[in-house]
This record gives structure tokens, C-alpha cells and sequence, in this order.
């Protein structure tokens, strides 16, 4: 078996709706269910999600204090008042910072822009900087992506007589700012429809309010913010990325031209590539310096210097890759000193770790250990600690923080992540706090990630033309997710391992129209629980193949899972034996011969359960074999019947790997002597008396045409049957012996009882070894599943009822 990392489920929807949207609308019916289950349910709201059309853009004026804002930009404009626009440091506040500098310089008006440095001050609208613009003669200050938390600040802003509009985003807290004007959709009251723009998708709103019609130019700066701050990509939000890609594939913005040639983009730009290429590059800047250089490099017309700044955010982003796999190796080091601490809550803090990247590290540990994570980076100087939180579906992290405010000056974010600053004594009791509520609100279940899944697919339904449909309901992002099938069970071919490390997983299926391929980037480990010629169960996203001119489809694995017991077969390639360093040495139990060398070096480690098939007959060592997962034939048994008796009660097993070999047997002649050979040796020797061994040996194997271990053989079997017995070097042949069959001689029955088992377990196909296993192992006890699915045909066995498959 091999276990799913996941639990997979389908959400049921109403079949009669499913066929009435398929039927009205002309696609196909696992379309109209991914439909309905992103909420979509009527025929014209299927239609506008299919087709996105600027002609429904809200009204930017529904924002409550747009008006006011519009008219005091429209003031400063005509008074020839410089404006500066304070942004944000991450994807989302440069292309609001940039949107927002396009659209005053079109209008005419002297603006500036202001981006915090991450390490000197912090997130939001601070102080000194509102002091700064004072003195730099500014006095209207237009705040994107940030400020909704800023209240003493702009309280400040007012005492130094600045006006300060505030367009934000993220969650408002209790108290808002006092400012001139404050844009938020999720302000309480406001009347805006769609609460979910990101940071540049309220810039665009007022940009589209100031420039009295839709600033198409500009879509694909609005497309990189909302894809890359993780907003749901659904209604506006969907506008803005659907038009956006279309524009950064044919941009007119050198910057973003460059930027996209320097990440070797050579087709259309996807949400994939913003999020995983463009969007890091640009956050690496403000993550380990200042955002200035991703402002630049989007508001430049100079080839020349868009090629060196993206160049310069391309190197950035490999220095951030590297801190961010050096502080996840330092941190799953101190998880892992003391896991019970970090039972329901991961809060790892360290001095030096870089605060611009803790966010990305509390990603990788919430994808290694499924907990709420909080990652802090410790200033000693000023004890304090800096850092960000990532949660899991059932534990809403920002009402959690809220509810440890007193340790928290600084804190916001929402459900799913979130920013904090708190003094570095107070970072045990926000632990012991944060561990208190989930121990109270997640469930266990909610520890085991639940995966959704569109459908399950038999693998001939998995074709170009679902491919190619799948892809009108793009682009994926959070509230529309690349959708992810249930790939039925499925033999395996060919397992193969790819990357410079090893890395990746590549496997080759078997379909009645011949080969289905799927591959998992990052899932090579996975690839030494997978037997070959066994049946696998897939979940993962369907897309074409394109290599070497040839167009196939390709299932791109996200989690996988073995029903079945596994059988690996290992004969005679001791080498192997690294497959099984990845388990758990608790839960194996390796059988030996009784006595032999390597029963007594394996016995010498403590916590290896490690027994002889003799001793299998003992009732607790039969407790123990139980209870392994994992079974080691790594000898082979004296007998047949012994492998019988004894394994028969390993129905705990989800795998066995059979490491025994011929070297075992050297001490066995290749094949018993037949009843006539014996016939004959007898019939030579019959009536002789005594025979001296050593003078008529050759005579005797000349005679016979038997070798002389044969002879040997053959003789020691006479002498048990007491046809002969043996003088020193002289054979003895006793005149008229009782009739006796051969298998009464234990030197007779040692062999061919040997024999069998060279034959049946060394020497047998794959194919054939797993059969006997089968018959072997009572599979009475069926295991409990983790996909939520229930079993209700004969597929669904641990014993496979076609072929090799195990």
C-alpha cells in the first residue's frame, strides 16, 4: 500500500442543473459541474463566467469614499499640489504603486511614489515617512495597497496638516483611520458588490474613476497584482485576469517585456507563470532590500535598462531561493528537537532569519506538516520579533491573533495568513495561546489536508478534447481552482526517476489504447513505494503534452495512493536494501534464517523487529509480524510449508519486499538426481560387497555419467535408506535391503523441499511470486481508507484480480 497524502473527496451537485447548463450552453458536463460548484448557477451568470466582458466592471463610484477622493485628486491636479503614493512592498503594492503613477501622469499631475523598506520600517504607513513628505513640500498623500490599520498614523497625517486618502484591501480592523478618504471594499457599510479586489484592483477602480472610462493599457499591471496576491479569481477579479493575460502576452510595457524574456516565457503568459515566475521575481526585491527596483523596472521605457533591472530581480530571486531552503532546513531542525510542542501550532523563531522570506518558509512547513504555522525572525538588538503565519482550512488565523492582541502591537492579515510584530520574551505565551485555540476549533480530520476533486475519470476518458475544454474556465487561481481529477485505479508500466537529484516521478500506465504518462515534480521520493507492475489511484490535473512535435495528454500528479498490498521484488540485489531507508524501522519486521549471519547482525540494532521463520511459531513473535506494515523476507524460508504456516498471519502488511536470493542455495546440487539415475547408480554398485571411494569414483561417474557431488549425494541418500553404509573410504553394499522410497531419506526430502523453494520464490516470474504470495496471506482484514470513498466493487480488493498487478 501506499497511502494518500490527502484526503479526496467530490462535491456532489444537482445532476438535473449539471444537464440543463451543459445542454443550454454547449459544453461538456464535467464543465457545467466545475461550474456549479464555483458557485456558478444560473445560465447568465455561467455565461458571463465563461465570457468575461468589461461591461461588467462595477461602477467604481459604489466604493464608499470614492467620490471624495476623485475630487480632492482632481483638486491637487488643478492646483499643480505634488501627490505622493505610498505603496506597498510585495507584488500586489508595486503594480498598485505603478498603476497609480501611470494614471496621474496621464492626468498631468506632479506625483512621487514612497515604498517602506521592509527591515528599517516595517509594513504600512509610518511616521517618519509622513514627516518626510511634509518636508518635501507634499501634501496630499494616496495610500495602495496598505493603511486600513494605519489610525495613529493618520491621526499624525492630520496634525501635519496632510491629507491622506487610503485605498486598502485587507481586513479592516475594529477602529478605522481618520483619513480624507478610505477606500476598502470590505469597509463595514460600504456598498461596493464584489468584496474581494486585491490591493490593485482597487487602484484600477479609482485610476477607471479618475480617468472616466477603463484604463485597458494598464489591465495587464492590474492582472500581475490580482493573480499574485492570491485574490479568488472570480467575478471582477476574473475581468482583470482574463483581459490582463490577454495584454502582458503582447505588452507595450518595456519593464514587463523584460521581465517575462528573463524568465523564458517564450508563448502566452498564464496565471501559473505570474504566480510562480513573474510575481516571486518582483517580491524577491522587496523581500531582501527595497521595492524600488521592481517600480523602476515596471515604469522604465528604456530597453537597456528594463533588460539590466529584471536581470537584477532574476538574481535577487535565486539569493531568495536559497535563504528560504537554508531557514526551512533550520526550522524543520528545531521542529523535529520537539515535535509534542508543536503537536497543534508551529511557532519556530530564530535571530538572523530574514523576515522578508518568513512567509514562504511558514508555506513549506504548513505543505511538510499540515499545522498553522508562525515563522518570526528575532531582532536581538531590540528583542523584539518580526514575522508571518499561514493557516490550514478550519482555523481562522486572524481571529485567532485577534484573541492574543495583547501580545501583538502590530498584527493583520485573514483567515488563511497574516503579518505580526511582538517583543521576543512574549513569543512562548503566543504559542501556548495559539496551540489552546486550535486544540479547541481543528478537529483531527482537519490535519489530514482535504483535496477537492471535480470528478473521478476512468483513464480513456482522459483526452485531448476534455483537455482543451477544461481550459475555457481558465485562468486558475484561488476560487477557481485548476481542477483536479480522481484518476481510477490504473497499472503502472514503467517507473521512472527524473531530475539532477532525482527528484521528479515519471510513470507510464497501461490504458487500452496504450499509454497514458503522468508525472510528479517533487514526488520522486514517493517512487521507491511504488512497485512495478502494481495498480495505481491517482489525483492530479490533466494537461497536453508538446515534445518533439508530438501532442499527448499527461496527468500531473498531486497525490497518489496504493490500495493494495505491494510486493517488491529485491531477489538477489542486496543493493536495494536503501529502499528501505525511508521507513519507519518500527514498523518492519525482517525474517532471517535461524542462526545465520545476517539475523545476527540485524538483531543487533534495538529498534529493528527482527525474527527467524522458526521462531515464528512463538505466539508473540507472531504479535509482532502482525503488526508490522512492512515485511522483509531477507532469508529465505527452510521449507514451503514453513513460508505457508508462518506468513499467512501478515495481513497487517501493506508491503513486503522479498530480498532473498540463489546465493542462498549454492550448498544444493541445481537439480534433484530422477529415480533412474538412482536406479542406475544402484544397479552398478548392487552385488559388489565392499567398493573402495576413492579408486573406483571415476569409474563410477564414468559408468553413470554423474558428476561426482551427484554421486555423493546419491550415496548419503543410500546409507539413510540403509541400502549402504560407509567404512572410512570404503562403501559398504548390503546384500538383499528392505524396499524403501526415496523420500523417506531427510537428505532427500532437504533437497527437493529446498528445491521447491528455489523454484517457487527465487526462480519464479514477478508475476508468479505475487500469485503464491497472494494464495499465501489471508487478506481478511481490509484496512481502513483515508479518501472518504466507499468500497463497493471487486477492484477494490488488496489482492488484484488481473495480471501481475498486486
Amino acid at each position: 500500500m501506499l497511502h494518500a497524502r490527502a484526503r479526496w473527496d467530490v462535491e456532489p451537485v444537482d445532476e438535473d442543473l449539471s444537464e440543463e447548463m451543459s445542454k443550454e450552453l454547449d459544453i461538456h458536463p464535467i464543465i457545467s459541474k466545475m461550474l456549479i460548484r464555483r458557485g456558478v448557477k444560473e445560465i447568465p451568470e455561467a455565461r458571463r463566467f465563461l465570457n468575461p466582458s468589461l461591461a461588467d466592471l462595477n461602477d467604481p463610484f459604489l466604493l464608499d469614499g470614492m467620490e471624495t477622493a476623485v475630487q480632492r485628486i482632481r483638486q491637487a491636479i488643478r492646483d499643480k499640489e505634488p501627490i505622493l503614493v505610498y505603496g506597498d512592498y510585495d507584488v500586489d503594492g508595486v503594480s498598485s504603486t505603478c498603476l497609480m503613477l501611470k494614471t496621474l501622469r496621464r492626468l498631468g499631475a506632479t506625483v512621487d511614489y514612497y515604498i517602506p523598506h521592509r527591515f528599517r520600517e516595517g509594513y504600512g504607513i509610518n511616521q517618519e515617512a509622513l514627516k518626510l513628505a511634509k518636508e518635501r513640500g507634499f501634501r496630499l498623500i494616496l495610500s495602495v495597497d496598505t493603511g486600513i490599520a494605519a489610525v495613529k498614523e493618520a491621526a499624525y497625517a492630520k496634525e501635519l496638516g496632510l491629507d491622506l486618502i487610503i485605498t486598502d484591501h485587507h481586513e479592516p480592523q475594529e477602529t478605522l483611520p481618520d483619513a480624507l478618504a478610505v477606500i476598502n471594499p470590505k469597509k463595514p457599510g460600504c456598498p461596493y458588490p464584489f468584496k474581494m479586489l486585491a490591493g490593485v484592483g482597487v487602484a484600477f477602480k479609482l485610476a477607471t474613476a479618475l480617468l472616466q472610462e477603463v484604463p485597458e493599457a494598464w489591465m495587464d499591471i492590474a492582472a500581475l497584482g490580482t493573480i499574485a496576491d492570491l485574490v479568488p479569481l472570480v467575478e471582477e477579479n476574473r475581468i482583470l485576469a482574463c483581459y490582463g493575460l490577454k495584454k502582458m502576452s503582447q505588452t507595450v510595457h518595456v519593464g514587463l517585456k523584460a521581465l517575462i524574456q528573463a524568465c523564458d516565457i517564450d508563448h502566452d503568459v498564464s496565471a501559473s507563470h505570474v504566480g510562480f515566475l513573474l510575481g516571486p521575481r518582483i517580491n524577491a526585491c522587496g523581500r531582501l532590500d527595497t521595492a524600488d527596483t521592481a517600480v523602476r523596472l515596471l515604469m522604465t521605457e528604456d530597453p537597456e535598462e528594463a533588460e539590466a533591472l529584471a536581470g537584477e530581480l532574476d538574481m535577487l530571486n535565486r539569493k531568495r531561493q536559497q535563504l528560504v531552503d537554508e531557514m526551512t532546513l533550520e526550522a524543520v531542525e528545531e521542529i523535529e528537537k520537539n515535535p509534542d510542542k508543536h503537536k497543534y501550532v508551529i511557532v519556530v523563531a530564530r535571530p538572523g532569519w530574514n523576515v522578508g522570506v518568513v512567509g514562504i518558509v511558514a508555506s513549506r512547513l504548513v505543505e511538510k506538516y499540515y499545522r498553522p504555522v508562525v515563522v518570526l525572525g528575532i531582532d536581538e538588538e531590540k528583542q523584539t520579533a518580526k514575522g508571518s503565519a499561514r493557516s490550514i482550512q478550519g482555523f481562522h488565523l486572524f481571529q485567532a491573533l485577534s484573541e492574543c492582541k495583547e501580545w501583538l502591537p502590530e498584527f493583520g492579515g485573514h483567515e488563511m495568513a497574516a503579518g505580526m510584530t511582538l517583543e521576543a520574551r512574549n513569543i512562548s505565551k503566543l504559542h501556548e495561546r495559539l496551540s489552546r485555540l486550535a486544540k479547541e476549533r481543528i478537529r483531527p480530520e482537519d490535519y489530514v489536508p482535504l483535496k477537492w476533486a471535480e470528478g473521478e475519470l476512468d483513464a480513456e476518458q482522459i483526452e485531448e478534447d476534455l483537455i482543451e475544454q477544461l481550459e475555457i474556465l481558465a485562468p486558475f487561481g484561488v476560487g477557481n481552482p485548476q481542477p483536479l481529477f480522481i484518476v481510477k485505479e490504473m497499472p503502472v508500466a514503467r517507473i521512472q526517476r527524473m531530475g539532477r537529484e532525482q527528484e521528479h516521478v515519471k510513470l507510464y500506465l497501461k490504458r487500452k489504447n496504450g499509454m497514458l504518462s503522468a508525472v510528479g515534480f517533487r514526488l520522486g521520493n514517493q517512487a521507491d513505494g511504488l512497485s512495478p507492475h502494481g495498480r495505481i489511484r491517482l489525483l492530479g490535473e490533466l494537461e497536453m503534452n508538446e515534445w518533439n512535435g508530438h501532442r499527448a495528454p499527461q496527468i500531473i500528479i498531486r497525490d497518489m495512493e496504493v490500495r493494495h498490498l505491494q510486493v517488491f521484488d529485491l531477489r538477489s540485489n542486496r543493493k536495494e536494501w536503501s529502499q528501505l531507508a525511508g521507513l519507519n524501522p518500527e514498523e518492519i519486521c525482517f525474517i532471517c534464517s535461524s542462526g545465520s549471519a545476517l539475523f545476527k547482525q540485524l538483531s543487533q540494532s534495538t529498534n529493528r523487529i527482527v525474527v527467524t521463520w522458526e521462531e515464528l511459531m512463538d505466539k508473540k513473535q507472531q504479535e509482532s509480524m502482525k503488526q508490522a506494515k512492512h515485511l522483509v523476507l531477507a532469508e529465505s524460508p527452510p521449507t514451503l510449508e514453513v513460508f505457508r504456516n508462518r506468513l499467512k498471519d501478515g495481513r497487517e502488511a501493506e508491503r513486503i519486499y522479498v530480498m532473498f536470493g540463489d546465493k542462498e542455495f549454492d550448498h544444493l546440487l541445481p537439480k534433484t538426481p530422477s529415480r533412474e539415475d538412482f536406479s542406475k547408480l544402484y544397479r552398478v554398485i548392487a552385488g559388489k560387497g565392499k567398493i573402495s571411494l576413492r579408486k573406483y569414483l571415476s569409474s563410477l561417474m564414468r559408468v553413470t555419467g554423474l558428476q561426482k557431488r551427484v554421486i555423493s549425494f546419491m550415496i548419503q541418500v543410500f546409507e539413510e535408506l540403509g541400502f549402504v553404509s560407509l567404512d572410512q573410504e570404503d562403501l559398504i553394499v548390503h546384500e538383499n535391503p528392505a524396499k524403501r522410497p526415496l523420500t523417506e531419506s531427510r537428505t532427500y526430502q532437504h533437497q527437493r523441499e529446498r528445491e521447491r523453494v528455489l523454484e517457487t520464490l527465487v526462480y519464479s516470474s514477478y508475476k508468479d511470486l505475487c500469485r503464491y504470495l497472494f494464495e499465501t496471506i489471508s487478506f481478511t482484514h481490509m484496512g481502513g481508507y483515508t479518501d472518504g470513498f466507499q468500497r463497493k466493487d471487486s477492484s477494490d480488493s488488496r489482492l488484484s484480480a488481473t495480471g501481475g498487478a498486486v
